[in-house]
C-alpha cells in the first residue's frame, strides 16, 4: 500500500478515511511537525497532506505551513477553504510549496487522484536520485567514489561546518570551484550570494577597486561609484580563485578585511562591516611564492585556518571512467545521441592517460568525441589524445638501482616533461580547431601563457582564429 503522511489538528472525517483506504493508502496521522519528523523517520513517506481547518485562525496557518517545511522532500497536498485562497501567505504557500490543494469540502474522489498524481510523481524522483547516485557516487554535488575522494567529501564537511576562511589547493582543472561552491552550499551562508572572482584576470590595477569598490571621481576613471564584490557577497561567500596571482598591494588590503570585516571603498575615508567568509584557491605553490617574496605569509595564516586539496584525475583511479560516463550521458541528452557510448578500447586509453589538464580537459576530451563520433561507439581516434602517453610510474627506481647521475635524472626529466607539453598543446589545439581562445580556456591558461608556450616548442595554429 502507499503510505500517506496528514498533519492536520483533528482527524480526516471517516468517510474520507475509508475511501483512500479503499484507494490502497495507509494513513498516518500527526499533530504538529514533531509527530511528523517521527513518523517519517520510520515509514519514508513520498506525499504528504496538509488540512487546514475551515476557520480563520491565522496563527494555526502559520503553524500548519511551517510544519511542511520541516519535511521538504515530500509531494504535498492540501485542503483549505475558499477564503483562505485570499491571504497573501496562503498564495506564496501553494505557488512555493504544494503540489497540488483541493478547496473545502473535501472531495474523496478528486483528492484520491490528485493524491495519486503527486506519489506517481515523487516515485519516479525518487527513483532517478537514487539511481543516479548509485551509479555516479555524487556526494557534494561532486562525482566520484575514490579513496580520494572520499577524503575530499570529509574535508570539505568539516569546512561546511565551520565558519572560517578556507585555502583549496589543487592543479589546474581538478574542481577547485566546485569545491568552493560545495562548502558554501553545505554551509550556514547557503541562502546566501556566493560571489566568484579571478584574480588573475583582472589587470592588477583594478583589483582593489574591483573587491572594495570605489567612489565616484577616487581616480581618473572614476565616473560613478562603485560597490566591490566584498560587499556584494554580504551574508554569504567571497572565493578568490587563483590568489596566488593576486598584487602585494591588494593582499596587504585584503588582509586587513581579513583581520577586521571592515571595508572602505577606494577614495572614502569610512568604512563598513561586511558579513563575509573568504575562500580562497590557488595552483601556484604558495610556500615557494613566500620564500620569493610574491605572497604575504601573514596573508596565508589567515586563509589556510583550514586547508582542502583538490585531488589530480590521474590519481583518481575508476573515477576517470565514471566521469567519462557522466560528461557523456550529460552532453549527449538534448542532442539526440542517447545510444552514444564508449568502446572497451577507448575506455582502456582513458584509464592510461595521464590527464595533465585533469577534469577539464577530460570534459573536453568526451565532449569533442561525442560531438565527432560517426557511430553509436566512441573509439580511441575520436578522443583526441596521444595514446602513447600513459601515466607515469610513481619514484624513479630503476635509477636509483642503475646509480645514474642526478644531473642525467633531472636532464631526461625535463626532456619529458618538454616533449609532454608540446603534445599536449598540439593535441588541445587540434581538439579546438586551432582557436587559440577555446584551447587557452581548454587548458585553464591565459592566451599570452598559450602563445609563450607555443613560441617556446615551435608550434603553430594550421588554421587562423
Amino acid at each position: 500500500m502507499r503510505k500517506l503522511l496528514v498533519i492536520s489538528p483533528d482527524p480526516l472525517p471517516e468517510e474520507i478515511v475509508r475511501f483512500l483506504e479503499q484507494k490502497q493508502w495507509a494513513i498516518a496521522h500527526a499533530l504538529d511537525a514533531t509527530d511528523a519528523l517521527g513518523l517519517d523517520a520510520e515509514h519514508h513517506f513520498l506525499v504528504g497532506l496538509i488540512v487546514f481547518p475551515d476557520s480563520a485562525d491565522l496563527q494555526l496557518e502559520t503553524r500548519l505551513v511551517e510544519q511542511t517545511l520541516s519535511l521538504p522532500n515530500l509531494k504535498w497536498v492540501a485542503t483549505l477553504a475558499h477564503e483562505q485562497l485570499d491571504r497573501l501567505a496562503i498564495k506564496r504557500f501553494i505557488a512555493e510549496r504544494l503540489y497540488d490543494f483541493q478547496v473545502l469540502p473535501i472531495d474523496g474522489a478528486r483528492l484520491a487522484m490528485i493524491l495519486g498524481h503527486a506519489y506517481g510523481m515523487a516515485r519516479i524522483e525518487h527513483d532517478y536520485r537514487h539511481k543516479h547516485a548509485a551509479i555516479y557516487h555524487t556526494h557534494f554535488g561532486l562525482v566520484g567514489n575514490s579513496p580520494v575522494m572520499q577524503r575530499l567529501y570529509r574535508t570539505l564537511q568539516r569546512a561546511a561546518e565551520s565558519d572560517v576562511s578556507v585555502l583549496i589547493t589543487g592543479p589546474t582543472g581538478t574542481g577547485k570551484e566546485l569545491a568552493a561552491r560545495a562548502i558554501h552550499e553545505h554551509s550556514g551562508r547557503a541562502k546566501g550570494p556566493f560571489v566568484a572572482i579571478n584574480c588573475a584576470a583582472i589587470p592588477h590595477t583594478l583589483l582593489q577597486s574591483e573587491l572594495f569598490g570605489h567612489e565616484k571621481g577616487s581616480f581618473t576613471s572614476a565616473s560613478a561609484r562603485k560597490v566591490g564584490y566584498i560587499q556584494t557577497a554580504t551574508g554569504g561567500t567571497l572565493f578568490l580563485d587563483e590568489i596566488g596571482d593576486m598584487p602585494l598591494e591588494s593582499q596587504a588590503t585584503l588582509l586587513r578585511f581579513l583581520e577586521d570585516k571592515i571595508v572602505t571603498p577606494l577614495g572614502s575615508t569610512q568604512g563598513n562591516y561586511m558579513d563575509v567568509r573568504v575562500i580562497a584557491s590557488t595552483n601556484v605553490d604558495l610556500a615557494l611564492a613566500i620564500e620569493e617574496k610574491a605572497f604575504r605569509a601573514d596573508l596565508y595564516y589567515r586563509l589556510a585556518f583550514l586547508s582542502v586539496t583538490t585531488p589530480s584525475l590521474s590519481s583518481r583511479g575508476d573515477d576517470i571512467e565514471l566521469l567519462a560516463h557522466f560528461f557523456l550521458e550529460e552532453i549527449t541528452k538534448d542532442r539526440r545521441k542517447c545510444g552514444l557510448r564508449f568502446g572497451k578500447k577507448a575506455l582502456a586509453v582513458m584509464r592510461g592517460y595521464a590527464w595533465p589538464g585533469n577534469i577539464r580537459e577530460l570534459h573536453s576530451v568526451v565532449h569533442h568525441a561525442a560531438m565527432n563520433c560517426e557511430g553509436d561507439e566512441i573509439r580511441p581516434a575520436d578522443l583526441k589524445i596521444r595514446i602513447g602517453q600513459a601515466r607515469k610510474p610513481k619514484g624513479n627506481v630503476a635509477h636509483r638501482k642503475n646509480n645514474v647521475p642526478t644531473h642525467l635524472i633531472l636532464g631526461t626529466l625535463k626532456s619529458g616533461r618538454d616533449q609532454s607539453e608540446k603534445h599536449n598543446l598540439e593535441f588541445a589545439l587540434e581538439r579546438n580547431d586551432s582557436n587559440v581562445s577555446r584551447t587557452a580556456q581548454d587548458l585553464g591558461i591565459s592566451r599570452m601563457t598559450l602563445y609563450r608556450l607555443m613560441a617556446k616548442h615551435g608550434v603553430t595554429r594550421s588554421l587562423p582564429d
